[in-house]
C-alpha cells in the first residue's frame, strides 16, 4: 500500500502561511463528482465538476452541537417496546457529548483505490475517526466514517455517527425523495427519519388537532412515517446524498435554529454516505437509479387498470365495457393457509382468466402459529425470527384479528426456501402476483440466523423479503408477474415489480389522504421508483368518515396518472363496514371510472415508452416537475402537479368541491385536453375540436368538473394510443374479449402539431415519431418496427399556421381522397394509411 506524501505538503502549507482552505490536500475524482479534503480544520467537499455545485463540510466543535464535518457519540439507549403500536421503535435515550472531526493526521491509498484517512477528533481519551472514500460509480463517490478500533476508550462504544453540511447561501436549494413520504415533497426545515413502520395515519377531520400531542414514534407514527423510506435526497440544486447505514438514520434538513446548515445521522457506530453528482436533478436521480439498481421491465399488463371486484362486478366491467387488465383478490395464503383449497383457487383464476384478466392474490413473510403444518415444522428448524431467548419471536397485529404469528427469517438459507415453496403454491394455482404485504414489524431486539439484531436488520429485511420473492419468481414466470409491495429500503427498487403506497386513510389530507397519495408519487419517482400508486379511494376509516363518491372519482383520476393504477374496495373501519363506502362502481363514479379506464388503456403505446426510458434513464413515469424545469422556483415548487411521461402535465383536485384548479404552468405553450377535444362516451375515445392553447410561464385556472382531471398536452405533441375497443392489456380472455395482442398493428394518433416536436411509442426501439410545422405545411414521420396501419387525429387549429389542406401525402405519394377528411369548423384532420416497418 502506498503512502501519500501528505504530512510534508502540511509542513509547507504552515509554513508559507498559505489558508489551509484554499487548495484542497487531496482529491478523489469519481468523473462526475469530485471529493477533496481539507486538512485542518478537517472537512470533504464533494464538488460537480460540470457546474461547480459543491457540498461542503459544517466546522463544529463537539459537545452539544453535532454540526460538524463527521463525528461520533456513545449515546445511551434502550428499546422498551416493540410492537405494531409503536412501530417497533420507542427507547429511552440520553445524548452523550459529540465528538467532532478535527485535522487529518495521515492518508494512504489502498489497493483498491480507496483514500484511507486517519483523523482526530475532540475526544480528550484519543479517539480518532478512520475515514474512508472510494469511487462508488461513476459520478458517485462513497464516504465511510468509524471510531479507528483501539485508537481510544470509546472506539468501541460508539452508538451515533454523523456528519453536516453548510447550506447553499443564499439559496433556494430544497431537499426532495426519501422514499415513500406522505407528509410533503419538500423536507427543507424539517426532520426526517429513515425507519421502516407503518405509514401516518391521518386523523381525518381531527388532523390538525391530534397531531401536535402525538409523537413521532407513536402508532399513528410521525408525520415523515412510512413502509418505505429510503434514506435519500436529491436537491433542486443537482446533488445527491444516500445514507447507505443500514440502521435508522435521519436528516435535519436546515431546521429552526441552524437555517445554515444541514445533517445526517445515523444510530450505529459507522456512517456510509453515497454522495451523487448532477449537475441537473434529473442526472441525479439516473445515477442513482442506476447504482440502486431499477425496478424489473414490467409485463404491458401492469400499466392497465386494476379493480378489486365484489360480487360479480368483474362481469359487470365486461357487459358495459369497462377495461380492465387485472382483478385483484386477497386470499390469504400466508399467515395462516387460506388459500389450501386448490379447487376453488383455480376456478377463481380460470374466471379471471376467461374474463380476460389477470388475477392476483396476498401473501406477508408471517406464519401463524396456528398454521400447524407449516408453523411447527419451521420453528423446529429454526426458520423465524428468535427473540433474545433464541425461540421464534411471537408477533401480533392489529390489522389480522391479532393472530399470533412469527416472521420468516430471510437472512437464513432455509428460511428463503421456505418462502420460495409457500409462493409456488399460489404460482402453481395460476396466480399472475400478489400484494406481498407487511415486512416493518422486525423488532429491534430479535435475532436473525445471520448474527445480526433486529436494530440493524429492521430496515434490510425489507430487501431481503421482497428480493427473496423477485429472484424465485423472476425464475418462473420471468416478467409476466405482478408482486406489489409497501415496504422497503434503499436496495429494494430492482426486487419490487409495483409498489403501493401502504394504508392510506380515507381522505382528502396531506398527512395520508389523497393529497398524500400524490406526495408519495413524486417522491417515490425521485428515489429511482417508476411503477408505483395508491389504493384508490384509500384503506383507513379510523376516526374519519368513509370515502364518498367525490373522493373515489377525485383518487380514481390521480390512479389514472400513476405508475400503477389499482383500486381498493374495502379497508379498515372501526365499525365493521368495510364495504359500505363508495367504490368505482358506485352510479355517480362508474361513468368516470370508465372514462379514465378507457384512457388509461388507450394511452399504453405513450406509457409503454416511459415505462422504456426509465428503464434507459431512470426518469420516473410521473414525474416532478423539478426533474423538467429545476431553475424555475415558481414551477418546481409546485408538489401537486406532474408530468406524466414527457408531454401530459397533470393537476389533479385535492380539495372537496372544488370544480376548478389554479396552477402555474410551465413555460413553453400547453393544449387545455378537455377544451381542445370532445370524449366520444360511445367508444370512449377523445375526437380533436378547436384548439385552446395555455401559455405556460404564467398562472392559470382550469376549468375541474368532476369528471375532468385538468390535463395539459404539450403544444406540438403527438399521443400514440391503441384502439378505443382494446378491453384489457393481458393476453387473455374469450372471443368476446379484445386483447391488446389483437391490436398492436394499429395505430392511433391523437396530434396537436405547432411548431417541431420528437416522441416515442411502445418500447424502446418500436417506433418514433417527429411532427414538424413549416412553411409548406405539417409533416409528421412515422418510424414503426413492423407495419401498422396508423389512424391520425389532428387537431390542427393550433398551427401557428393554421391552414386548410388541400393534400394529403404518404411516402411521397397522394393519400387517396376516401381515406382523409377535414372539419373547417373544428379544423380537425382525420386520415388513414399504413406505416410500414423499418
Amino acid at each position: 500500500m502506498r503512502r501519500i506524501g501528505l504530512a510534508a505538503a502540511l509542513v509547507v502549507l504552515l509554513g508559507t502561511g498559505v489558508a489551509h482552505a484554499a487548495v484542497p490536500d487531496v482529491v478523489l475524482d469519481a468523473g462526475g463528482l469530485r471529493a477533496e479534503v481539507r486538512a485542518e480544520p478537517f472537512g470533504v467537499t464533494f464538488v460537480d465538476p460540470a457546474d461547480g455545485d459543491r457540498i461542503a463540510p459544517a466546522t463544529g466543535t463537539g459537545g452539544l452541537d453535532r454540526y460538524s464535518a463527521l463525528g461520533f457519540a456513545a449515546d445511551i439507549r434502550q428499546a422498551t417496546a416493540n410492537n405494531a403500536y409503536f412501530g417497533y421503535e420507542i427507547s429511552a435515550e440520553v445524548e452523550m457529548p459529540w465528538f467532532a472531526a478535527t485535522r487529518l493526521l495521515g492518508a494512504r491509498r489502498d489497493g483498491d483505490g480507496r483514500l484511507v484517512m486517519d483523523v482526530a477528533t475532540t475526544d480528550p481519551g484519543g479517539t480518532r475517526l478512520e475515514v474512508v472514500l472510494e469511487r462508488a460509480a461513476e459520478g458517485a463517490v462513497r464516504l465511510r466514517s468509524r471510531p479507528a478500533p483501539g485508537s481510544g476508550p470509546l472506539a468501541g462504544l460508539a452508538t451515533a455517527s454523523g456528519a453536516a453540511f453548510l447550506a447553499d447561501e443564499p439559496s433556494d436549494e430544497r431537499f426532495l425523495g426519501f422514499g415513500s413520504r406522505s407528509n410533503a415533497i419538500d423536507q427543507t426545515g424539517g426532520r426526517v427519519f429513515n425507519w421502516a413502520e407503518e405509514g401516518p395515519f391521518s386523523s381525518g377531520d381531527a388532523e390538525a388537532l391530534m397531531r401536535p400531542l402525538l409523537p413521532d414514534f407513536t402508532f399513528p407514527t410521525g408525520p415523515t412515517g412510512t413502509n418505505l423510506p429510503i434514506p435519500w435526497t436529491v436537491t433542486t440544486r443537482g446533488l445527491g446524498v444516500l445514507v447507505e447505514t443500514p440502521h435508522r438514520s435521519h436528516f435535519d434538513l436546515r431546521r429552526r435554529g441552524r437555517e445554515d446548515a444541514w445533517r445526517v445521522e445515523a444510530e450505529a457506530p459507522s456512517l456510509d454516505l453515497v454522495v451523487v453528482g448532477g449537475p441537473e436533478p434529473r442526472d441525479v436521480v439516473r445515477r442513482y437509479s442506476a447504482f440502486a439498481g431499477r425496478q424489473p421491465r414490467p409485463a404491458g399488463w401492469l400499466l392497465g387498470p386494476w379493480v378489486q371486484f365484489h360480487s360479480g362486478r368483474d362481469t359487470e366491467f365486461v357487459r358495459d365495457d369497462i377495461p380492465t387488465s387485472v382483478s385483484q383478490t386477497y386470499t390469504h395464503y400466508l399467515p395462516c393457509g387460506a388459500g389450501r383449497d386448490t379447487k376453488a383457487e383455480r376456478a377463481r383464476v380460470r374466471r379471471a382468466h376467461d374474463l380476460g384478466m389477470k388475477i392476483t392474490t396476498y401473501f406477508n413473510p408471517h406464519v401463524c402459529t396456528s398454521y400447524r403444518a407449516v408453523y411447527d415444522d419451521a420453528a423446529r428448524r429454526g426458520l423465524f425470527v428468535k427473540n433474545p431467548l433464541g425461540r421464534p419471536y411471537l408477533l401480533t397485529n392489529p390489522f389480522t384479528a391479532d393472530q399470533l404469528t412469527s416472521e420468516i427469517d430471510f437472512t437464513n438459507p432455509e428460511g428463503r426456501a421456505l418462502y420460495r415453496r409457500l409462493i409456488d403454491e399460489a404460482l402453481d394455482n395460476g396466480y399472475d402476483g400478489w400484494m406481498e404485504d407487511f415486512g416493518e414489524y422486525t423488532p429491534t431486539d430479535a435475532r436473525l440466523h445471520d448474527g445480526t439484531t433486529g436494530l440493524e436488520s429492521h430496515n434490510p429485511y425489507t430487501v431481503a423479503y421482497h428480493c427473496t420473492s423477485n429472484a424465485h419468481t423472476q425464475e418462473r414466470r420471468g416478467a409476466d408477474l405482478a408482486v406489489f409491495v409497501r415496504s422497503g429500503y434503499h436496495g429494494i427498487q430492482p426486487c419490487a415489480r409495483a409498489v403501493w403506497g401502504g394504508d392510506p386513510t380515507e381522505d382528502w389530507s396531506c398527512a395520508d389522504g389523497l393529497c398524500a397519495a400524490v406526495h408519495q408519487l413524486l417522491n417515490m419517482g425521485l428515489s429511482g421508483v417508476a411503477y408505483q400508486g395508491s389504493d384508490i379511494g384509500g384503506f383507513h376509516a379510523i376516526v374519519n368518515r368513509r370515502t364518498d363518491d367525490e373522493l373515489t372519482a377525485r383518487w380514481a383520476q390521480v390512479g389514472f396518472a400513476s405508475g400503477v393504477m389499482r383500486t381498493q374496495a374495502n379497508g379498515y373501519s372501526f365499525l365493521s363496514d368495510r364495504f359500505r363506502r363508495s367504490q368505482v362502481w358506485s352510479p355517480a363514479v362508474k361513468p368516470i371510472w370508465r372514462r379514465y379506464a378507457k384512457l388509461r388503456t388507450q394511452l399504453f403505446p405513450y406509457l409503454a415508452a416511459a415505462s422504456a426510458e426509465y428503464q434507459r434513464s431512470g426518469m420516473p413515469i410521473a414525474r416532478h416537475l423539478s426533474l423538467r424545469w429545476p431553475r424555475d422556483r415558481a414551477v418546481s415548487a409546485q408538489h401537486d402537479a406532474f408530468l406524466l411521461g414527457p408531454d401530459l402535465l397533470v393537476a389533479p383536485v385535492l380539495r372537496p368541491g372544488a370544480r376548478e384548479r389554479r396552477l402555474r404552468v410551465p413555460p413553453g405553450e400547453w393544449v387545455d385536453l378537455w377544451r381542445s377535444t370532445t370524449f366520444d362516451e360511445g367508444p370512449g375515445a377523445l375526437r380533436p375540436d378547436r384548439v385552446r392553447l395555455v401559455e405556460g410561464g404564467r398562472d392559470a385556472t382550469l376549468p375541474a368538473p368532476l369528471e375532468e382531471l385538468p390535463l395539459l398536452v404539450r403544444a406540438g405533441a403527438v399521443l400514440p394510443l391503441t384502439s378505443p375497443d382494446v378491453d384489457t392489456l393481458a393476453t387473455l380472455g374469450d372471443d368476446r374479449t379484445v386483447s391488446l395482442h389483437e391490436r398492436r398493428r394499429r395505430l392511433h394518433l391523437l396530434a396537436f402539431p405547432r411548431g417541431t416536436w420528437t416522441g416515442r411509442f411502445y418500447g424502446r426501439g418500436d417506433g418514433r415519431l417527429r411532427s414538424v410545422e413549416d412553411a409548406r405545411g405539417w409533416r409528421l414521420t412515422v418510424v414503426s418496427s413492423r407495419t401498422r396501419t396508423v389512424s391520425l387525429r389532428a387537431a390542427t387549429s393550433g398551427l401557428r399556421r393554421p391552414f386548410r389542406p388541400c393534400r394529403v401525402t404518404v411516402g411521397g405519394r397522394a393519400l387517396r381522397r376516401s381515406a382523409w377528411a377535414f372539419d373547417r369548423e373544428t379544423g380537425a384532420l382525420r386520415a388513414t394509411f399504413r406505416a410500414t416497418g423499418g
